[in-house]
């Protein structure tokens, strides 16, 4: 182990046990993790998240499913770079500025114009994906942009696939601009948004752990129990990442 000038191997090893419990308890602070599912107009909602195994990689991933003042539903998930309290800062620092732009109705590629903004000036030394987007409870009508995440998987029926994301780059990477795309949703549809740490594995390919996933969840539009095959699927955790899982039931 290498340690730290004056630290022995013990007083690292405490070191880290103790950032690490500073960077749960800062997570949960922020994120309101359900333990079963919940309602939000027009949908039916359950999420897990899931911490690194690893002692010192506590990272930032974070989710929002919040009612507007419009009516419409905003449902976002992200993943800030790096780990522990730096990580789970930028996570609070972007979480933060998402749920207050969204109040002003913005949409979707405007909210994460904003966001690589603030990281360019006000936090370069992170970089962040992020789905982001509201869904219309009148229309049943999914309205989304990204920026460097994984696209939501939508479960209809007995079918599965990823949705084809609009163009975005990854926060902080480049000054681009970001595009909305628009999904017409029915009932008992099922979308997925999850972060990279549920498919990526340094002993597989990012599209076959999507691959997967894809097939794990085929024909599950309950929204705890696509979580669960997910899980099953693809295990538990990765020892390297977090993972945070956000299943939506169209109602």
């Amino acid at each position: 182990m290498i340690t730290h000038p004056g630290v022995d191997g013990t007083g690292l090893a405490a070191q880290l046990a103790q950032e690490r419990l500073v960077t749960l308890e800062l997570q949960r602070a922020i994120l309101p993790l359900h333990d079963k599912p919940f309602d939000l107009p027009g949908l039916r909602a359950a999420m897990r998240y899931l911490p690194a195994s690893r002692d010192s990689r506590v990272g930032g991933d974070w989710y929002i499913t919040a009612e507007m003042p419009s009516g419409q539903v905003l449902i976002a998930i992200g993943d800030v770079g790096g780990h522990g309290l730096t990580a789970a800062a930028g996570m609070a620092r972007l979480r933060g500025a998402l749920a207050g732009l969204a109040i002003t109705g913005s949409p979707p590629e405007q909210l994460l114009g904003w966001l690589n903004d603030l990281v360019h000036h006000v936090a370069p030394e992170h970089t962040a994906s992020v789905v982001a987007g509201y869904f219309d409870p009148a229309t049943r009508t999914l309205a989304w942009a990204q920026a460097g995440h994984p696209p939501p998987i939508l479960v209809r029926g007995s079918t599965s696939r990823s949705l084809d994301p609009p163009h975005g780059i990854m926060l902080g990477a480049a000054k681009e601009g970001y595009h909305t795309a628009s999904l017409a949703l029915h009932r008992g549809d099922l979308l997925l948004l999850y972060s990279d740490g549920l498919i990526e594995r340094r002993d597989r390919p990012l599209d076959e752990g999507l691959a997967t996933l894809r097939t794990a969840v085929r024909g599950v539009c309950d929204p705890e129990r696509a979580i669960a095959a997910a899980l099953r699927a693809l295990g538990s955790t990765d020892p390297e990442d977090d993972t945070c899982l956000v299943a939506l039931r169209v109602l």
